[in-house]
């Protein structure tokens, strides 16, 4: 996107609770200051994350926990803090990679869109090992009553992105906060930081062929994950990483029997 720009052609559909349509002088500062924060992160949410199944490895007290992530198109406007007006959330994220210009931006009211663009640089290091898992937010009363259930915590501190469970779609992101702003980072000093120790992206083997009418299929052969950084500080040994593949080849069965119960169920 070259720059941040709305028609405004048409009368604005709906302005959700707690947006506004954007203002001349909004536009003017997001381009000014934001707009690269903008364009990287698109690309890298599409490269790197779109679609995609995210798993962290991590250390909870003195077990190994994983949490298992999903990063949809429809997720990213949460992120980045704004919608696009008669357009949907999963369509967001390809308007902007191809500069489509909306008919109305739509911004929060409490000026946190600023914010997270803000941090938005930092967001590449979510998928570095010297990130954070965050689960206990009982004292932190700003992110408590936004009913969220863990976090990843950038290995620089400047962004957390915070996500929730749902039954529909499993671990999902829902926001993304700038740690530098107001109270919040010296809030998260009591929150006990979950070491990560690898970070892997689920994956299916796939084989295509034609059929009859020459048409291309393809044919799942199962799940699969692939390494996407290794925390090398702690995983040392050989017993090492045998532990993390351990875990990894746990939740990939039990994903595998899921997905059968929902195809097949009894």
């Amino acid at each position: 996107m070259k720059k941040i720009e709305q028609t405004l052609d048409k009368q604005v559909k709906y302005i959700p609770h707690g947006y506004h349509i954007m203002r001349e002088k909004e536009a003017s500062m997001i381009n000014d200051l934001y707009i690269d924060n903008i364009n990287n992160f698109a690309t890298f949410y599409n490269e790197k994350l779109a679609s995609k199944t995210i798993d962290y490895v991590f250390k909870d007290n003195h077990a190994l926990s994983l949490l298992s992530v999903n990063f949809g198109k429809e997720n990213f406007p949460h992120l980045l803090g704004l919608r696009f007006d008669r357009r949907k959330p999963n369509q967001v994220l390809s308007d902007i990679l191809n500069n489509k210009i909306p008919n109305a931006v739509l911004l929060k009211n409490d000026k946190t869109t600023f914010l997270k663009m803000q941090a938005l640089n930092s967001a590449s290091k979510l998928l570095q090992p010297d990130s954070f898992i965050l689960k206990d937010f009982s004292n932190v009363e700003r992110i408590r009553k936004l009913n969220l259930d863990s976090s990843i915590e950038s290995s620089d501190k400047n962004l957390m992105v915070l996500l929730r469970d749902s039954d529909k779609d499993g671990t999902i992101p829902a926001s993304l906060m700038n740690l530098n702003s107001g109270d919040l980072k010296d809030q998260l000093m009591d929150v006990p930081e979950n070491t990560i120790l690898g970070i892997f992206q689920d994956s299916k083997d796939q084989v295509e062929y034609l059929n009859e009418n020459a048409k291309k299929r393809k044919i799942d052969l199962g799940r699969g994950v692939e390494s996407i950084a290794i925390n090398h500080e702690y995983i040392k040994t050989p017993l090492d990483a045998m532990s993390l593949g351990m875990v990894v080849s746990k939740h990939l069965m039990s994903s595998t029997e899921m997905e059968k119960q929902k195809k097949f169920p009894n």
